[in-house]
Formats: C-alpha cells, sequence, structure tokens
C-alpha cells in the first residue's frame, strides 16, 4: 500500500514538474508577430519589411505621439506580438514628451511580450527651416529619443534625420530608409 502512495505522490510531482515546464514553453511558442506603427515614415518602411506587418490602426501618416497613444488606449492586449517598431515623433517636431512615458507604458500593457523598438524620425523638410530652427528640432529629436531610451525602448542605430524635401523624408529607395530596412530585417531574422 505504501509503495502504491509513494508511486501516486511522484506521478503527481512529475505531473507538476512537466506542467510547469510545459507552461514556460508554451508561453514563447506563440510569440513572434511583429508590428510596424506610428505615422508616416511607420506606413512606408514598415511596407518594405519582410517579417513584419503595418497595423493599420496603429499607424497613420499625419499622426503624432498623442494619436498613437489614443489609438494603443483602445487596441486589444496582443501577447502574441514579439517585437514592435515605432517611427513617431517627426509630426510634432519631436516635442510631444510628455506623453511619451504614457505610450511606453500603454505599448508594454497592450503587448507584453514584445520588445520596442523605435527608429528616429525626419526634420528639416517642414517646420521651421532655418539654421536656428534646425538646430532646435535636432536636439528635439536627440531628446526625444533619450526619453523613449531611457524608458526601455530600443532605439535603432540607423535613423531618417535630416531630409530636405517631403520627398526625400518619405522615401522608402533613400540610403537612409534602406539602412532602416536592413536594420529591422536584421533584428526580425
Amino acid at each position: 500500500m505504501k509503495q502504491i502512495i509513494y508511486i501516486t505522490i511522484g506521478m503527481g510531482v512529475l505531473v507538476l514538474i512537466a506542467n510547469k515546464m510545459f507552461r514556460a514553453t508554451k508561453k514563447n511558442l506563440f510569440i513572434g508577430r511583429n508590428i510596424v506603427i506610428g505615422d508616416s515614415h511607420a506606413v512606408g518602411i514598415g511596407s518594405r519589411i519582410k517579417l513584419a506587418v503595418v497595423d493599420s490602426k496603429l499607424a497613420k501618416g499625419g499622426w503624432g505621439v498623442k494619436n498613437l497613444l489614443d489609438a494603443v488606449n483602445i487596441y486589444t492586449i496582443s501577447p502574441e506580438v514579439g517585437k514592435i517598431f515605432i517611427s513617431i515623433g517627426t509630426n510634432g517636431q519631436f516635442n510631444d514628451l510628455r506623453n511619451l512615458p504614457l505610450l511606453v507604458t500603454e505599448l508594454k500593457q497592450k503587448f507584453p511580450n514584445a520588445t520596442l523598438y523605435a527608429y528616429m524620425g525626419s526634420f528639416g523638410w517642414s517646420g521651421d527651416r532655418s539654421q536656428n530652427g534646425l538646430n532646435k528640432t535636432k536636439n528635439n529629436q536627440l531628446a526625444f529619443y533619450n526619453i523613449l531610451r531611457n524608458l526601455g525602448v530600443k532605439i535603432l542605430a540607423n535613423g531618417l534625420n535630416y531630409q530636405r524635401t517631403d520627398l526625400l523624408a518619405h522615401s522608402t529607395s533613400s540610403p537612409e530608409a534602406k539602412a532602416i530596412i536592413l536594420e529591422i530585417n536584421s533584428i526580425i531574422n
């Protein structure tokens, strides 16, 4: 009788251990959907990424940080998303710093298993084009992405940065855009 009890207890322990191991493995089996979100740069560059999709509910031309935050707020929790690539900031000249912590917090809640990445948007083709204006925008851009970095977002090595015209800023054939596409594809692979 004692042997049956010991065997039963032993089998129960094995089942518990196997169950814990399966849960840990199972948690990662479905993570892998990669999305690109944000502004028009997300739409354009995202359309050229091989293993990611532009989420049309979270990416629109003309969007700023607040627009993206509002869209993320009503988005369904999606634990299957593995990587998120963010392009945001250009349509506010990188001025909306106060909503960045809210945006990152909300992204982490809606996409609990995702790693967040961002790439620097463009400037120079709109807004104040004087040297002082360009310097101010560049400083705003650096501060903007430093805040994202401090919030745990990985900033890509490549960015769009200064572009003389709207056409150049939105081209997916520019050297800057090609470098971003290549970097994102290498992260995903």
